[in-house]
């Protein structure tokens, strides 16, 4: 998934307790994205306000151009989430899915690709072992990565490929 707890920010796109805690039972990884209104429930309150009294303006720039700015996300804020999802799936379970996407509203010490080291250092400064930097960084996606493709090629020599499409469905 490309979400955030939603126990910590209710936004739709974020992810239940009830479903983090069965990623150690089913091996998958949440991709924390660094998207201030998934991190920051000041933020997403914001965005949902300014879709209340402006429908359809749901949107930092949006509601930016009307001279409303979003409240702004740091990089605390990304790191409470990674230890929150932590806490509740395992260290075997997330991983990092920024989502820098051309925006300028990406959390503080965060804005863009080049900041990564300000969210290793602050949890380096929580006492986060080399071991769990290294999940976090990338080995646990890569591992589920390896898991998908060991199991692609286990069904492919079981059936053919499939040659349904989507109108076959209806």
């Amino acid at each position: 998934s490309h979400s955030n707890a939603r126990g910590l920010t209710d936004h739709p796109r974020n992810v239940p307790d009830s479903i983090l805690v069965r990623l150690k039972d089913n091996g998958g990884v949440v991709m924390l994205s660094f998207i201030p209104f998934f991190v920051s429930q000041e933020a997403a309150d914001f965005i949902e306000a300014g879709d209340k009294t402006i429908k359809g303006c749901n949107t930092s720039d949006c509601l930016e151009s009307l001279g409303i700015d979003m409240p702004k996300a740091n990089v605390g804020h990304v790191v409470e989430h990674i230890e929150y999802v932590r806490d509740l799936a395992g260290i075997d379970h997330i991983g990092i899915g920024s989502d820098y996407y051309g925006s300028e509203d990406m959390p503080i010490g965060l804005e863009d690709v080049s900041k990564y080291p300000n969210l290793f250092a602050a949890l380096i400064k929580k006492g986060w072992p080399d071991e769990d930097l290294k999940k976090l960084a990338g080995e646990n996606i890569l591992r589920v990565m390896r898991e998908n493709e060991a199991n692609a090629k286990r069904i492919q020599k079981l059936r053919q490929p499939s040659t349904k499409v989507i109108e076959d469905y209806n």
